[in-house]
C-alpha cells in the first residue's frame, strides 16, 4: 500500500469514528490552526522567502491575514451555519417540520497551488474542518521550502489523522487522484484541472476547481487616470504577476494610451523604486521554466516599459508591452507574471465584444466613474467575478463567493460559501402519522376531484403570517378530519 493510500485510509478511518462532525471540536481545530499561524509565522515567512521572494509583511498581507479573518468569522459563525434551516412549506406540508440539514461529505481532497501557497491551500482546509471533514492536503510541490513546512509543523498543531499533509510531485498527486474522496478541491491552471476532473469523475466525485484566466481590464477615457493606474499597477505586479486574479491586459482607447503607460511608470517607480531587481517588495518568477515561458510572449510586442531580466535568479522587471494583436503571443494564453499587454479599443462596446471571443475569465475590471459603464460591462459579459475601479481585493470580502465560470473554473468558496461547498445540504421532511385523510388525495384511485385537491394543496403558496399559517392549519385539521375525506369517498 502506498503512503498516499494509506494516508487516505487513516482520513477515512478518522472520519468514520465521528469525532470531526461535533462542533466543539470544529472549533477547536480551527483555532489550533489559528494558532499555528501565529505561532509558526516566522518558518512560514521564511520559506515563501526562500520560495517565492516575498517579504514578511507581504506574506502577512497577502497570505496568512485573510487565513486568520477566515478563521474568526467560521468560529464565530460556524453554530449559525451547522443549525437546521428552515425551508417554506407548500400546503400540503404545512403541518410537518421541512428543513436542511448541512452535514459533512466525508474525506475531502485539497490540491493547493504554488504562487500563494497558504492561502489558496489553508483556506480549503478551514472550509472543509468547518464542514465537519477529514480531509488529505497536498501543497505545491513546486514551492518546496513551504511545503517542508506545511509537512512537518501543521500536524503538532491540527489532528494529523484527519487532516495529513501529503507532500511529493507529479506522480504523488496522481495516486491520490486514483483513491476515492467525496470531494476533490483543486486550485491552479485549467490543463491540469481537466486531469483532475477526469480522474474524480472515475468515482462520481465532485470538484471544486479554482483555475485562472486572462482578465481583462477595461479603462474608461472618462475615469481618473492616475488612481486607476495606480490600483492596475498594484494589481498586476503584486507577487510579480503571479495571481490568478491579476489583471492580465488592459482594453482603452488609442487617445489614452500614452497617459496610461505615464502613468503605470510612475506607479512602479513609487512602488519598487527605479531599481525593482533591488526592492524588497518586489518578488520573483518561481522557476526558471516559467521564466523562459513568460519571456517567450515579449517576441512579438514593443516594450514599452522595463522588460529587464536575470534568468540566473528569475528576475523579470515589471514590464508593459504596446502595439499588441489579438494574435501575439502574450494573447494565447493566461500570463502569470509581470508582463502587462495593452490593447486598444474604440469603446466600451468593442471592449465588451473582445472579452466576449475569449473564455470566461476569473475576474473582470472596469474602471470608470459612469455607473452606466459599469452595469452595461456586467450585463453583457460573463466572468467568475467583477470589479469596478479596483483590483484583487473582492477576493478579501467573505460574504462574496469566490470561483470560476466554465473554463475559469467551478465551484466557489470563502466563508460560508465555503461550508456550504464542502457540505451536503440534506433535505429533511419530518411528518407525524396523524391527518391522513388529507393523504387521500394522492392514493389511488385517482379522480379529477382528488386531482383538484391536489393541485391546490401542491400549488397553492400564499405568502401568510403566523397568525395566518396557525389559522390555516386549524382549517386544514378539520378539513382533514372531517370533510376532506367524506367528500373524497
Amino acid at each position: 500500500m502506498s503512503r498516499e493510500q494509506k494516508a487516505v485510509e487513516r482520513a477515512r478511518k478518522a472520519f468514520l469514528t465521528g469525532r470531526s462532525k461535533p462542533l466543539e471540536h470544529r472549533i477547536r481545530q480551527l483555532k489550533n490552526l489559528q494558532r499555528f499561524l501565529l505561532e509558526r509565522e516566522k518558518e512560514i515567512a521564511e520559506a515563501i522567502k526562500k520560495d517565492l521572494n516575498k517579504s514578511e509583511a507581504g506574506t502577512q498581507l497577502y497570505e496568512t491575514m485573510g487565513l486568520e479573518g477566515e478563521i474568526v468569522l467560521a468560529v464565530k459563525k460556524l453554530a449559525e451555519w451547522v443549525a437546521p434551516r428552515p425551508v417554506e412549506k407548500n400546503l400540503l406540508t404545512i403541518s410537518d417540520t421541512v428543513y436542511i440539514q448541512p452535514e459533512p461529505l466525508g474525506v475531502v481532497l485539497i490540491i493547493g497551488a504554488w504562487n500563494y501557497p497558504w492561502a489558496v491551500t489553508i483556506q480549503p482546509l478551514i472550509g472543509a474542518i468547518a464542514a465537519g471533514n477529514a480531509a488529505v492536503v497536498k501543497p505545491s510541490e513546486v514551492c518546496v521550502h513551504t511545503a517542508k513546512v506545511m509537512e512537518d509543523l501543521l500536524p503538532a498543531y491540527i489532528d494529523k489523522e484527519l487532516y495529513p499533509v501529503v507532500t511529493g510531485g507529479v506522480s504523488e498527486t496522481q495516486e491520490l487522484l486514483r483513491q476515492r474522496f467525496d470531494h476533490v478541491f483543486y486550485t491552479g491552471n485549467s490543463m491540469v484541472g481537466k486531469l483532475v476532473m477526469e480522474a474524480a469523475a472515475k468515482h462520481l466525485t465532485p470538484v471544486t476547481l479554482e483555475l485562472g484566466g486572462k482578465s481583462p481590464c477595461y479603462i474608461d477615457k472618462n475615469c481618473d487616470i492616475p488612481i486607476a493606474c495606480r490600483r492596475v499597477t498594484w494589481g498586476k505586479y503584486s507577487n510579480c504577476g503571479q495571481t490568478c486574479i491579476a489583471p492580465d491586459y488592459i482594453l482603452c482607447e488609442p487617445s489614452i494610451q500614452d497617459r496610461v503607460l505615464e502613468e503605470i511608470k510612475k506607479s512602479i517607480k513609487a512602488f519598487y523604486t527605479e531599481d525593482p531587481k533591488t526592492c524588497p517588495d518586489y518578488g520573483r518568477i518561481i522557476n526558471q521554466r516559467h521564466f523562459k515561458r513568460i519571456m517567450a510572449m515579449t517576441e512579438d510586442s514593443t516594450i514599452a516599459i522595463g522588460g529587464d531580466s536575470d534568468e540566473s535568479t528569475c528576475y523579470i522587471a515589471p514590464t508593459v508591452l504596446k502595439d499588441v494583436q489579438v494574435n501575439s503571443k502574450v494573447m494565447q494564453e493566461e500570463i502569470f507574471g509581470p508582463l502587462l499587454p495593452i490593447l486598444t479599443v474604440s469603446g466600451v462596446d468593442e471592449a465588451i465584444n473582445f472579452i466576449n471571443k475569449g473564455e470566461k475569465p476569473l475576474a473582470l475590471y472596469i474602471f470608470s466613474p459612469d455607473d452606466k459603464v459599469i452595469k452595461k460591462v456586467i450585463a453583457e459579459t460573463s466572468s467568475g467575478g467583477v470589479l469596478a475601479n479596483d483590483c484583487l481585493v473582492h477576493y478579501s470580502v467573505s460574504a462574496l463567493p469566490f470561483g470560476g465560470v466554465g473554463n475559469s473554473g467551478m465551484g466557489s468558496y470563502h466563508g460560508k460559501f465555503s461550508f456550504d461547498n464542502l457540505s451536503h445540504l440534506r433535505g429533511c421532511l419530518i411528518k407525524q402519522l396523524k391527518m391522513e385523510g388529507v393523504n387521500d388525495m394522492r392514493y389511488p384511485p385517482h379522480t379529477a376531484k382528488k386531482l383538484f385537491w391536489a393541485r391546490f394543496f401542491i400549488l397553492k403558496n400564499p405568502d401568510l403570517g403566523w397568525l395566518g399559517r396557525m389559522t390555516l392549519l386549524a382549517i386544514i385539521a378539520v378539513v382533514a378530519a372531517v370533510a376532506l375525506q367524506r367528500y373524497l369517498q
